[in-house]
């Protein structure tokens, strides 16, 4: 897979931001991944309370979250840099700056691009976050 980013302006580099504006790829198929929680992946549909107890700090239930992707890619055939384009959505927007941290953590220079959005709630009350994905996963070499 070729990922080339597309920097139209230029950016900051005094701000971390935890996105790139854009990115081409090239030689690969799409991976759409649902929004992923930080509660076990085999939690109960209808979720139940006993599955609620999460942590209560937004970097903790962020890093849930990204191993959770992390899996996902890996079970695709690829691999976590692969993804390219996540949707974050926050019970608190005043959390985003502990989420950029594990951004930065597991995507290092690789950054995806990204959308912020502030919610009112979860289906499960003591998630803080939810994010979901896009990622190109390699055409395999023949």
């Amino acid at each position: 897979m070729k990922r080339e980013t597309i920097l139209p302006w230029e950016m900051h580099k005094e701000h971390r931001t935890p996105y790139v504006p854009a990115i081409k790829v090239e030689g690969g198929s799409l991976l759409f991944m649902s929004g992923m929680g930080p509660h076990k992946p085999d939690h109960k549909h209808p979720h139940v309370p006993e599955e609620w107890v999460l942590p209560d700090d937004a970097g903790a239930q962020a890093r849930m979250v990204l191993e959770k992707m992390k899996r996902m890619v890996e079970a695709a055939g690829g691999e976590f840099r692969n993804i390219v384009k996540i949707t974050r959505y926050l019970k608190n927007i005043d959390d985003q700056d502990k989420v950029n941290e594990l951004i930065h953590e597991y995507f290092g220079d690789d950054l995806p691009c990204s959308t912020t959005v502030q919610v009112s709630g979860f289906v499960v009350p003591t998630m803080l976050l939810e994010i979901d994905g896009w990622a190109v996963i390699p055409d395999r070499k023949a």
